[in-house]
């Protein structure tokens, strides 16, 4: 495969590509596996519905609901009932057949101009981040150099943008020259363009093959061009065929981005009169298209579908970017990641998915920075960055190497997700290396939050002590029972991997990469009598490379007494319960290593019982418990919940969910040490929720147990956008921002009998748009109150019903028939009432 990628890099020399070839793994070496086969999957969540579940490699896990199999479209129940046309009936995909990774065993990884530059690029610009792309990231797998909007045409905009026969002035000395200069860095060329449209009136007469009205104007003029192909006219085949033979065997370029794909589409659904020969069958009419522009430029260059999900062009595009356009900022981080938790389900299966660009540069915080990359490097996903790569920081740098290339991840989650799902688990098996590395994040870019994450949850016996490092801050955080409690700021992730103990030391993570080891480690075993590990492991020059060894929590533990790596320098540091070697070559290759561990003891403080637990109400099943920080050493402290251990927390606080809000529940906290002993004595609360809840609760400070939105997310106390939320002239402290068609559910188990709100469209939004919706509170399956169709300018609308013993308090915002456009939806001041005790 690295072969073939080579190859395609026409015009480079036999030496130059016998260098391309040292310098990145074939790609085959990367995927190691023969596709398509059957994998284990899920296809509902489980209890935990915060858990997102990735795999790389062969996975065997409990929480498998069956097998998938992608050639017959099936999947296999545990209890042996089978599903028959899994993705084509049950998913809605139509044309489904399994990505053909012959010639793209990965997904693609690289550059793409759009996000800093839009349409003011140059020739000058593309060359300046192709040359810093090529010495920089070349070798950690960045291989494509993709130029975007703004190379054609004579003007900015549309209009006369959208022609493909004329160079901007920016280009003059001309793109096929261009296309050159990218592969002479070792890398591959890639080109934007709207294919299916066209603004020259010239290029319109010539090939007489567009959709155009009996006085010769155009019948299809939106934003894909001024003119539209008639998918019918056989001449539009020869006009695609003629427009990517230039592109791609004339000029060079290896990848297509074709963008407003879905617009393409309706175009040819409803201007069939427009046709020449007309007809009701748009769907094959749009593929025969793809299947020209395929026919074109070979199975060897990418074609990627673009702006919207254009699902009819499955079987045929390489890949499609499944979300909008991102933004520079947070808010760019959550359109990636809708568009993640909405379409994964069809990355490496049907097609490779595109969440958009990666975006690192400032005014993203390094801990934002982190997060996007950690989208990215934990899916596996087409992995295009997009900042002006010269300028970013060596920090900023540092976390790209850390997730090139996007590699053979696929998803176990067989079905969309409706939530923003904040644990995610990629479950890896390298050899008999087998551990999980997580994501975990906090969306809110204004509080703190404590993600409790249970190893049961995950597969693993409820009693197993995990081994849990911490990727981007580089530490290990110890060897710990059932569960860890992690602390997040705002706006931020934590990659923590995690292997269960073994009586030996285990390798638990390297740095080269998020996945911590599997592009790496090319080999390693570990002598059980002489008590060394050796390995090959693949390292990029004057990269500092990092092994990491973590060792079982026990009176005796190790250390490493002698490392060697060839004839290169090994620094080694050791720490109490884990180990750290630190290679560094000035050449990229494989290297030989070994490490020789011997007996030490470790040192142990006698824990002391903490004191001046409170317990604070969060939710109808949700607490926060804080205690007063030890005095005396402690490594953390462990939580026990109704008489149960929950698991580890490094702080003083948790937050613990899954309770019942009307009776007795039981919290205990225990210190404990590094080595797994606890405090004989622990400090202890009982209480009902309910009676720490106030008689008034406003529902916008409480989670609620599940919140989709039909865009965007559900936010508390901002409207959707992030502005106070505001109907009408009435600006509002408390409130929910949701956008239709959306829902909100809280289990209220009935201990509420009034529920209050103020309801109305959102007054923040510009500009001189439309919208309608109609706002239902239902309550257990039940309709309970419905308002009159609400428009923008509306006077907020008030709701006071009764709800004495409702369990489910459903809020629910729908379309009212003009589609969810603008449809941005206040929950004013809502809130739910208890008059009883």
């Amino acid at each position: 495969d690295g072969i073939r990628d080579v190859e395609r890099s026409r015009g480079l020399g036999d030496v130059y590509k016998r260098q391309l070839l040292m310098v990145i793994p074939p790609l085959s070496l990367l995927s190691q596996e023969k596709w398509p086969h059957p994998f284990p999957c899920r296809i509902k969540d489980n209890a935990n519905k915060d858990l997102f579940i990735m795999t790389l490699g062969n996975i065997n896990t409990p929480l498998a609901d069956g097998i998938f199999d992608p050639i017959k479209d099936m999947v296999t129940l545990n209890n042996g009932e089978i599903i028959k046309n899994y993705y084509r009936d049950v998913l809605g995909i139509k044309y489904y057949k399994p990505i053909d990774k012959t010639h793209f065993p990965l997904p693609p990884s690289g550059w793409c101009s759009w996000y800093y530059y839009y349409q003011e690029i140059s020739a000058e610009e593309i060359m300046k981040n192709a040359e810093w792309l090529g010495k920089n990231l070349r070798e950690y797998g960045a291989r494509y150099c993709q130029i975007d909007d703004g190379w054609q045409g004579t003007g900015h905009g549309l209009g006369e943008n959208r022609d493909w026969t004329t160079i901007d002035k920016r280009f003059s000395s001309g793109m096929d020259k261009l296309a050159q200069f990218i592969k002479a860095q070792g890398l591959l060329p890639g080109l934007w363009l709207a294919s299916h449209g066209q603004s020259n009136e010239n290029v319109v007469k010539k090939w007489n093959c567009f959709l155009l009205k009996e006085n010769g104007k155009s019948a299809s003029s939106t934003w894909e061009g001024t003119y539209l192909i008639d998918p019918s006219n056989p001449a539009s085949h020869e006009y695609l065929s003629d427009l990517f033979n230039t592109l791609h065997n004339k000029w060079g370029y290896e990848y297509f981005k074709i963008d407003g794909q879905p617009i393409v589409i309706n175009e040819f659904k409803n201007k069939k009169d427009f046709m020449k020969t007309p007809s009701d069958d748009y769907e094959t009419l749009y593929r025969n298209t793809l299947k020209t522009i395929r026919k074109t430029i070979g199975n060897d260059t990418y074609l990627l579908g673009c702006w919207g999900i254009p699902l009819l062009g499955t079987g045929i595009m390489n890949g499609s970017r499944t979300g909008g356009d991102i933004i520079l900022g947070w808010k760019g981080f959550r359109v990636s990641l809708s568009a993640t938790m909405k379409y994964y389900y069809l990355h490496n299966i049907v097609w490779y998915c595109d969440p958009d660009v990666m975006v690192l540069r400032h005014p993203l915080t390094l801990n934002m920075a982190r997060a996007w990359a950690s989208l990215q490097g934990l899916t596996g996903q087409a992995l295009m960055a997009s900042d002006r790569l010269f300028d970013l920081s060596p920090e900023r740098v540092d976390i790209m190497k850390r997730v090139y290339p996007a590699l053979n991840i696929r998803p176990f989650d067989l079905f969309p997700s409706k939530k923003n799902k904040r644990i995610w688990d990629l479950k890896i098996n390298q050899s008999e290396r087998k551990y999980d590395v997580l994501g975990l994040f906090n969306f809110d870019p204004d509080k703190n939050d404590i993600i409790y994450v249970s190893w049961k949850d995950l597969g693993f016996p409820e009693k197993t002590k995990m081994h849990i490092f911490d990727f981007w801050n580089e530490e290990y955080l110890g060897c710990w029972k059932n569960g860890y409690f992690a602390q997040l700021s705002p706006a931020s992730c934590r990659v923590l991997t995690i292997m269960p103990e073994k009586d030996r030391p285990v390798l638990v993570s390297t740095n080269r990469h998020i996945t911590q080891g599997w592009i790496d480690l090319l080999s390693f075993e570990y002598n059980s009598l002489k008590k060394y590990y050796s390995g090959k492991s693949r390292i990029i020059k004057n990269d500092p490379y990092k092994i990491r060894f973590a060792y079982p929590q026990k009176k005796i533990s190790y250390k490493i007494k002698e490392a060697t790596a060839e004839n290169l320098p090994v620094k080694i540091k050791n720490y109490q319960g884990w180990s750290e070697i630190e290679i560094i070559s000035p050449r990229t290759g494989e290297v030989n290593w070994k490490v020789t561990f011997d007996s030490t003891s470790i040192y142990s403080f006698p824990v002391r019982k903490p004191r001046g637990l409170k317990i604070e109400p969060i939710g109808f099943t949700r607490i926060k418990a804080t205690w007063n920080n030890n005095y005396y050493l402690y490594a953390g402290y462990y939580v026990y919940v109704n008489n149960k251990l929950s698991g580890y927390t490094p702080s003083n606080s948790a937050i613990i969910g899954g309770l019942s809000l009307n009776t007795e529940n039981k919290i205990e906290i225990k210190t404990v040490w590094y080595d797994g002993k606890k405090s004989t004595e622990g400090t202890v609360k009982f209480f009902k929720i309910k009676d720490l809840l106030p008689e008034e609760v406003y529902l916008s400070d409480v989670t609620p147990d599940l919140a989709t939105s039909g865009w965007g997310t559900t936010r508390m106390n901002k409207s959707i956008d992030g502005y106070p939320i505001k109907i009408a002239n009435k600006t509002y402290k408390k409130g929910i921002g949701t956008h239709a068609v959306s829902d909100i559910i809280y289990n209220l188990k009935g201990e509420f009998d009034i529920f209050k709100a103020e309801v109305g469209i959102d007054a923040n939004m510009k500009g001189n748009v439309k919208s309608s919706v109609i706002f239902q509170v239902f309550g257990d399956g039940k309709l309970l109150w419905k308002s009159p169709i609400m428009k923008r300018n509306d006077l907020p609308v008030k709701v006071s019903i009764t709800i004495s013993g409702i369990d489910k308090l459903k809020l629910h915002v729908a379309d009212a028939g003009d589609g969810i456009n603008y449809d941005h939806a206040n929950w004013a001041d809502v809130k739910v009432i208890r008059t009883k005790k």
